[in-house]
C-alpha cells in the first residue's frame, strides 16, 4: 500500500480549548498529562497548560488516499448500548452527531482515509464474525469495537493482536491520557493488552456506575449537601445509610410496598458489585508480572462484604428495586411498568432521595422534570484514600487489532488517530450532551462526573465471570455477591468456598491462553 509524506494540515490547531474543556473533558488529546490531585484525593490524568502536544504529531506522516478504513461495531439490536460514536447516528443527539463527523473529517484531512462501519444485528453476530474471518484468513475490517465481554472470548481465541507488540511502538501509545489508563492497567493480562478502551468508546463512559441523587429531598429534609461531603472524603456507606434513614416509607395509601412508596435508596441488582469497588475492594489483584490474582476470600473482603449486605438488604432505608420478589417490582409491573421506567419516576416524583444507576441512565432521567445531582459510589470509611467507581463491562466497549487485518501499520495508526481525536470532539459532545440536554447543569454534578470518570475500575473477574456465566451467577466471581444479597442470606463464606477451586482454574486457564497466544 502506497505511504507518502503530506504535511501535517493540523499544526496550528490550539491545544488548550475553552475552561470548560478542560474541566469536562480532562483528559484533552492536544495536550500531554500530568497526574493532579482531584476532588476527594483522587489522581487524575488532567491537561497540563505547560507541556503542548499537537494534534497527531506523534503519528507517522502518512497518506492513505483512496483507503477506506473499516470497522465493526456493536449496532441497533441492543438499542440503549449501540454504538454512536464511531460515524454519526441519526437517532443520536445533533451536538454528538456532529462531533462524530468533525472527529472523522480531522482524520480523513490528515491521513486521506475514509471511514465505514458494519453495525451487527445480534448480540452473537460480532464473536462469530470475527472467529469466521479469522478461519477463513479473510480481511474484512481494519479495527473492531466489540464489547467487552466478546472481546475477552476472542482474545483467549487469539484473534488480537497484543497493543503493547514492538511493531507497533510509534503507533499505539497506551501510555497517553487519550487511552483511558484504567483500562490499560487493568485489562492486561501478562503485560499484554489485546483490548484496550479510550476516549473513542463513549459506551465504557455511558456504562460506568454512578448514583444519582435528589436534590428537593435533600433540601425538604434539611440534609448534608452530599457534593460537600465528596469533596471533603466524608462521602461513605455509613453516612449514605444515615441519610437514608428517616426517607423510606410506605406512605402510599396502600397495604404493603409499593412503587409509589418513598424510599431512601433505590438500588439494582448487579449494584451490590459496585459498591464493593467502590469500598476500595478488588475481585482480582496482580502480582509483578501483571499476572492475575483473586483477592476475593480474604478476612478484609468477608468483612466489607458483611458492611454492604447490612447496607443493601436494610429495608428501613434501602430498596432492592428489581429483585423479583420486591413489592417495588410487583406493583410496578402490575401497573405495566417495568421497575426502570418506575425507578425514573420515583426520582422525579420526589419518592426517591437516592437511585443506583450507570451515566448512560441520566439521559432518560432528562427527560423527566426534576432536579438531581450526580455522586461517585460511596467510600467504605473516611480513611479510603479514593473514590472508586466500577465500569459495568457487559455493554462497554473496547478496541481492538484483528491478527488478520490487511496493513497492521494502518490499523495502529488510524486507530490511534481516532482516540487522540475523538478528546475534544465526541467525548467533549457526549459529556456536553448530559450537562447540557439532560438537565444536568450544575457546576458541582460537572465536578463529580469528571472525578467518575478519572476514577473508573475494569476488574478482569467482570469481564471473564471465572467460575459461572455472569453477574447474576451464583457460582461466578463477578456474581455471587449480588446473588447473595438478592437471596435475603449472607452466605458469603461458604459460597465463597464453594467456588473458589472452579474460579482458580478458570483463571488459570486465562492466564495460559495469555501466555500461549504469542
Amino acid at each position: 500500500m502506497k505511504k507518502t509524506k503530506r504535511s501535517l494540515s493540523l499544526c496550528l490547531l490550539l491545544v488548550l480549548m475553552l475552561s470548560l474543556l478542560m474541566t469536562a473533558c480532562g483528559n484533552s488529546a492536544q495536550t500531554t498529562s500530568t497526574p493532579s490531585s482531584d476532588v476527594g484525593g483522587t489522581t487524575s490524568q488532567e491537561t497540563s497548560q505547560e507541556e503542548e502536544f499537537v494534534l497527531f504529531s506523534n503519528l507517522p506522516e502518512v497518506d492513505y488516499s483512496g483507503e477506506t478504513f473499516k470497522v465493526i461495531v456493536e449496532g441497533d439490536h441492543i438499542t440503549t448500548y449501540m454504538s454512536v460514536e464511531f460515524m454519526p447516528q441519526e437517532s443520536s443527539y445533533d451536538t454528538l452527531k456532529k462531533a462524530v463527523a468533525e472527529r472523522n473529517d480531522l482524520i480523513t484531512e490528515q491521513f486521506g482515509v475514509e471511514f465505514e462501519e458494519y453495525r451487527t444485528t445480534s448480540s452473537t453476530e460480532m464473536v462469530s464474525t470475527l472467529t469466521t474471518n479469522a478461519v477463513a484468513g479473510t480481511s474484512e475490517y481494519d479495527m473492531v469495537m466489540p464489547y467487552m465481554s466478546d472481546a475477552a472470548t476472542l482474545a483467549l481465541e487469539g484473534h488480537f493482536y497484543d497493543l503493547n507488540d514492538a511493531m507497533f511502538d510509534g503507533l499505539i501509545h497506551l501510555n497517553m491520557p487519550y487511552y483511558d489508563q484504567g483500562s490499560v492497567r487493568d485489562l492486561s493480562v501478562a503485560n499484554k493488552n489485546y483490548f484496550v478502551t479510550g476516549d473513542l468508546s463513549l459506551l465504557s463512559l455511558a456504562c460506568t456506575h454512578a448514583i444519582i441523587f435528589n436534590k428537593n429531598v435533600i433540601n425538604e429534609r434539611g440534609l448534608e449537601n452530599p457534593y460537600e461531603l465528596v469533596t471533603s472524603g466524608k462521602w461513605t456507606l455509613d453516612k449514605m445509610l444515615e441519610m437514608c434513614r428517616g426517607i423510606t416509607a410506605d406512605d402510599d395509601g396502600e397495604s404493603g410496598w409499593g412503587y409509589k412508596d418513598t424510599y431512601g435508596f433505590l438500588v439494582n441488582d448487579n449494584f451490590v458489585n459496585s459498591l464493593y469497588i467502590g469500598a476500595g475492594q478488588r475481585f482480582t489483584t496482580k502480582n509483578n508480572n501483571d499476572e492475575p490474582i483473586i483477592a476475593v476470600g480474604s478476612e478484609s473482603s468477608a468483612r466489607v462484604y458483611d458492611k454492604i449486605y447490612s447496607f443493601v438488604t436494610d429495608t428501613t432505608a434501602v430498596c432492592q428495586f428489581s429483585a423479583a420478589n420486591n413489592g417495588y417490582n410487583t406493583t410496578a409491573s402490575a401497573a405495566g411498568k417495568t421497575v426502570w421506567v418506575a425507578a425514573l419516576e420515583s426520582i422525579a416524583e420526589n419518592r426517591a432521595l437516592f437511585r443506583a444507576m450507570a451515566i448512560i441512565d441520566i439521559f432518560d432521567q432528562g427527560d423527566y422534570e426534576c432536579d438531581f445531582g450526580v455522586l461517585p459510589a460511596p467510600k467504605l470509611d473516611e480513611s479510603q484514600d479514593n473514590y472508586y467507581n466500577r465500569v459495568s463491562t457487559v455493554y462497554a466497549t473496547c478496541v481492538a487489532i484483528p491478527k488478520n487485518v490487511r496493513d497492521p501499520e494502518m490499523s495502529a495508526i488510524i486507530t490511534d488517530a481516532l482516540m487522540q481525536a475523538s478528546t475534544n470532539t465526541s467525548k467533549y459532545a457526549y459529556f456536553q450532551t448530559i450537562m447540557q440536554d439532560r438537565k444536568v447543569q450544575d457546576t458541582e454534578s460537572e465536578d463529580m462526573l469528571q472525578l467518575i470518570f478519572d476514577s473508573r475500575v475494569y476488574d478482569l473477574a467482570s469481564i471473564y465471570h471465572w467460575g459461572g456465566t455472569g453477574e447474576g451467577d451464583l457460582a461466578s466471581i463477578s456474581g455471587f455477591m449480588n446473588a447473595i444479597a438478592i437471596s435475603g442470606s449472607n452466605t458469603f463464606t461458604s459460597q465463597w468456598q464453594t467456588i473458589e477451586s472452579a474460579v482458580i482454574n478458570d483463571m488459570n486457564d486465562t492466564l495460559d491462553a495469555y501466555y500461549n497466544n504469542d
